[in-house]
């Protein structure tokens, strides 16, 4: 999605996502920055706090990282939102269905 800070990209994004989840299936969301990452997991976890939404980047601490692929890959999560780390071969999707 192509707009102007404040158009409601991350909502139009998030309503796509809502659709996949509600279809049985996981989405993904990936930003170029650990930082955008956050903001865009705080937002949609306002947005949306019916689901379950996980953070999943490079500079997360090994614990928090575990626990978040544990969730990704058994379809506890519904929402994941990242960085590059969203593609790496450890990340093990339970059902993507949405990038």
């Amino acid at each position: 999605l192509q707009g102007d800070v404040g158009s409601g990209k991350t909502v139009v994004a998030g309503l796509a996502m809502v659709a996949a989840v509600t279809a049985g299936m996981q989405a993904a969301m990936m930003v170029p920055t650990e930082i955008l990452a956050e903001q865009h997991f705080e937002s949609l976890r306002q947005l949306f706090p019916e689901l379950s939404i996980a953070l999943l980047t490079g500079g997360m601490k090994v614990a928090e990282r575990r626990a978040a692929l544990e969730a990704i890959s058994s379809g506890q999560v519904d929402i994941i939102v990242g960085t590059h780390a969203l593609i790496q071969e450890s990340v093990t999707y339970h059902k993507l269905g949405l990038v």
